[in-house]
């Protein structure tokens, strides 16, 4: 007695019906029709009287059905006790500090969406982790490295500032410039080496330690700001500008312990989502560009 003839008869009985039954089924009426002759058969009885409008169960039938409905849902257990028996995939990530939240968002989303009986717990950088989504400067000699995005610094400044119908400014003119700084930053060496090489000094008017402080801080006109182009957002309080002669830029990945390589489908949603990432930026260049423009040339 084959277990679809039976479910096959569960959807008769109860749709009262073999053209209902075979919609409900997803199959041919001739799959039913020939399912029920075969259990009619291996039983040596009628199950159903076919009449124009439908079917109607026999005794036999009657007798039947809650049998055929206690075998259907025992199979359905024992699927599902060995889906629950799959072992899952467990993965503590740790992020990194003021990171584009947007990014994050698109890879954990990938991860949930791909990978079956994942088990995500994100964690701070200094706790216990599988792997880590850091800068390439944060990266350990035992470590590999899957980069994802990287991020370019840009001058943030308040709308209607004298550099805000600039495409791009030399770090010479920011000598006596007021300054937002910000600690700690990825690139702060490098900043300090390039304003030291150059003889500029610029007039810090505060320290903060995130980028949404800081913006608010050059939103208010206190002073201008370096930041990661992502940061600004489309915030029409905010105009960015690149330098002319300085190019700063971190480089965001998942960090792993090469002895401990991740699963593949792991690395196969992170890919996914680097491709979701690397069109979001270009999209949303386009569109700050576009933006950052028209409000400078007001």
């Amino acid at each position: 007695m084959e277990f679809r003839a039976l479910r096959y008869f569960v959807a008769v009985y109860e749709e009262l019906s073999l053209t209902g039954a075979a919609k409900r089924c997803f199959v041919a009426q001739p799959s039913i029709s020939s399912a029920i002759q075969q259990l009619e058969s291996e039983l040596d009885c009628q199950l159903f009287i076919r009449h124009p409008k439908g079917v109607t169960p026999t005794r036999s039938g009657t007798n039947l059905y809650p049998y055929a409905v206690k075998v259907i849902a025992d199979v359905q257990a024992i699927r599902g006790l060995f889906k629950e028996q799959r072992p899952q995939i467990s993965l503590r990530l740790a992020l990194m500090p003021f990171l584009s939240g947007q990014s994050i968002s698109l890879i954990i989303r990938e991860l949930l969406a791909n990978v079956s009986e994942l088990d995500l717990t994100i964690v701070d950088l200094n706790e216990e982790a599988d792997a880590r989504i850091i800068s390439s400067k944060l990266l350990g000699e035992n470590e590999a490295f899957h980069k994802l995005w990287h991020d370019e610094y840009v001058l943030a400044m308040p709308a209607g500032h004298p550099f805000s119908r600039m495409e791009s400014v030399s770090l010479e003119m920011l000598n006596g410039i007021p300054f937002i700084s910000r600690q700690p930053c990825d690139v702060n060496d490098a900043w300090k080496f390039a304003v030291q090489k150059n003889n500029v000094s610029v007039d810090i008017k505060a320290t903060v330690m995130t980028e949404e402080y800081a913006l608010d801080l050059v939103a208010a006109g206190l002073g201008i700001s370096l930041v990661p182009s992502h940061s600004t957002g489309l915030r029409s309080d905010i105009v960015t500008c690149e330098f002319s002669d300085l190019k700063l830029e971190r480089v965001i990945g998942l960090a792993y312990v090469k002895d401990h390589p991740l699963p593949a489908q792991l690395l196969t949603a992170i890919d996914s989502a680097k491709d979701l990432i690397e069109s979001t930026f270009k999209m949303e260049s386009r569109t700050e560009f576009a933006a950052v423009r028209k409000i400078g040339n007001r």
